[in-house]
């Protein structure tokens, strides 16, 4: 049994901070929470005095993709910066057998939940560009169910739909995933209305992408205009994003509050999410913030900063002229605004930053989103429960993980400042407990030491 005594607890269900408490843990679990003058501690505990520390549940990145082979970069990034549960979006052998080796013990990490294989449709936006797999390609609904099924075969806990599925094939692959009985997440369709999505009941939504034209005075005019996105090769992806935020600026231009008012409605009835990603948006829309010589990036390998300079120039801003820079500032402020508007309208948030896009890192980058939540408008108390309890909630977990209570998951992070005060000050960790393992502040600097020196050790 662990003691954390004398520690302020940000429980993260809105109420206010408690000071002196004593926290007690035991088989992973969270046992006790009280003042520390009337909790006892049995003798046989180990005893941490967190006088003048504050203690948060483990933080949730839900957008994450973990793209580097060496087992001792990533899973570290995330523990040490106190992300105790990723949400994996594009899943493969590799994160499986992670998260098989953290649940028997034999390898520390985050609690993973795992995505299939990316479906998208003809010709997918990532056909003539690599990723971490060959996407799943789907031409119509028998491709469509056959996908469920493989994505549930191989063990994966949601199917990851994409932006170029026809209307038939995501039809297809609703039904039958509501047959399978598993949740289907990612990317709006270009070429299916993004209400009648949210009807059909695709559980999150990812990035602040293709929702203006659902928004727009001009609905069924722009939606049309996402429809008619033609993709060309070198690269298909790049066509796709040059279009897409044209699409954007057109109904960003043409935005109607009723419009917007219903849209959030339909969201909040269906219990449907959306993972904003802004830090993913801030680097690809304002790639001057891109970091490229972000300090940070020692623990990452030495190819990583040569391939983000590759895909900021050959993907997101080839051709892309002053002009066009200028209104992709404006669509990132307004991304910004409709991410408040749709919080004030009780849309639910996911936390999430889309690492390896140029300029995110994995385990910092969540912090970095949760700096640009609040600088957009949110409150920081409001964000951590974003980051938390939301996240536990939208996975199913709210009744075991995502708060400081009794008989929830000891998952937590004790932090030197109050984040109620400064949310930045999520950065200032002193130690991380996971599954009820306590890892301290010099563990914590060793497992940030190990990624520095594995990813040096990498070659392109």
């Amino acid at each position: 049994m662990q003691a954390y005594t004398h520690v302020t607890v940000i429980d993260s269900t809105g109420g206010p901070s408690a000071p002196d408490r004593t926290v007690l843990v035991e088989d992973g679990v969270i046992t006790a929470v009280g003042r520390t003058a009337e909790v006892p501690v049995p003798e046989t505990a180990s005893v941490v005095d967190l006088t003048g520390k504050y203690l948060i549940p483990g933080l949730a990145d839900m957008h994450v993709h973990s793209d580097i082979e060496d087992e001792r970069i990533i899973p570290a990034l995330y523990l040490a910066n106190g992300v105790t549960t990723v949400r994996e979006m594009w899943g493969g052998p590799r994160v499986h057998d992670w998260r098989r080796r953290i649940g028997a013990g034999t390898m520390s990490g985050p609690r993973w939940v795992v995505g299939g294989n990316l479906v998208d449709g003809s010709p997918s936006l990532w056909e003539d560009i690599p990723g971490p797999a060959a996407p799943t390609v789907v031409k119509g609904a028998q491709d469509a169910r056959r996908a469920v099924g493989e994505t549930r075969d191989a063990g994966a806990d949601f199917v990851k739909v994409y932006s170029r599925l026809d209307r038939e094939s995501y039809l297809a692959l609703m039904e039958e995933a509501r047959r399978q009985d598993i949740p289907v997440v990612g990317h709006r369709s270009d070429l299916v209305p993004f209400v009648e999505q949210v009807e059909l009941g695709q559980r999150s939504f990812e990035h602040v992408h293709g929702l203006w034209p659902a928004l727009s005075r001009d609905a069924a005019e722009m939606e049309a205009s996402m429809a008619r996105i033609s993709l060309e090769p070198d690269t298909y992806y790049s066509s796709w994003f040059r279009q897409i935020n044209e699409v954007e600026w057109e109904s960003v231009n043409s935005y109607d509050s009723a419009a917007a008012a219903s849209v959030f409605g339909r969201l909040a009835a269906n219990d449907v999410a959306l993972c904003p990603t802004l830090v993913m948006h801030e680097k690809v829309d304002l790639p001057e913030r891109a970091g490229l010589e972000d300090p940070r990036l020692r623990y990452l390998p030495p190819y990583m900063r040569e391939m983000w300079k590759y895909v900021l120039e050959q993907v997101y801003t080839r051709g892309r002229s002053a002009a066009e820079g200028a209104l992709r500032r404006d669509l990132f402020e307004r991304r910004r605004e409709t991410v408040v508007a749709m919080d004030a309208a009780g849309v639910r948030l996911l936390a999430g930053t889309d690492p390896l896009t140029p300029g995110v890192l994995p385990g910092f980058g969540l912090h970095d989103e949760l700096e640009l939540l609040v600088r957009s408008g949110l409150s920081p108390a409001r964000v951590l429960r974003i980051a938390t309890l939301e996240a536990a909630r939208f996975l199913g977990r709210e009744q075991w993980s995502g708060t400081v209570r009794e008989g929830r998951a000891a998952d937590l992070v004790v932090l030197d400042a109050d984040p109620l005060a400064d949310i930045r000050n999520t950065t200032r960790i002193h130690a991380v407990v996971v599954a009820g393992r306590f890892i301290g502040p010099g563990e914590r600097q060793a497992l940030l030491d190990t990624a520095e020196r594995a990813a040096a050790d990498q070659v392109a």
